[in-house]
């Protein structure tokens, strides 16, 4: 038996390499032609709306420098997408 089994392995064409480095190739395809842009949906104004009213209430309550600016960038995404 272990005459079989040593010709199965001396049968190769080729040696085994040395140094075996790991090969990443991806191939990404997008679809391009199926991308369509919308209008914000009237949830997501919505959701603009109740992000805008948290930061006023964040605003109020706690004592941040940061807090002023992110109410006035959150309602004015909400303007924008009514």
């Amino acid at each position: 038996m272990a005459g079989k089994e040593s010709t199965a392995v001396a049968g190769r064409t080729r040696p085994a390499p040395a140094i075996v480095t790991p090969l990443t190739k991806v191939n990404l395809a997008l679809p391009f032609s199926k991308i369509t842009v919308e209008e914000p949906g009237r949830e997501t104004a919505e959701l603009a709306s109740v992000v805008a009213a948290l930061a006023a209430v964040m605003e109020r309550s706690l004592d941040d420098p940061s807090l002023p600016e992110l109410r006035k960038r959150a309602e004015a995404l909400a303007v924008r997408l009514r």
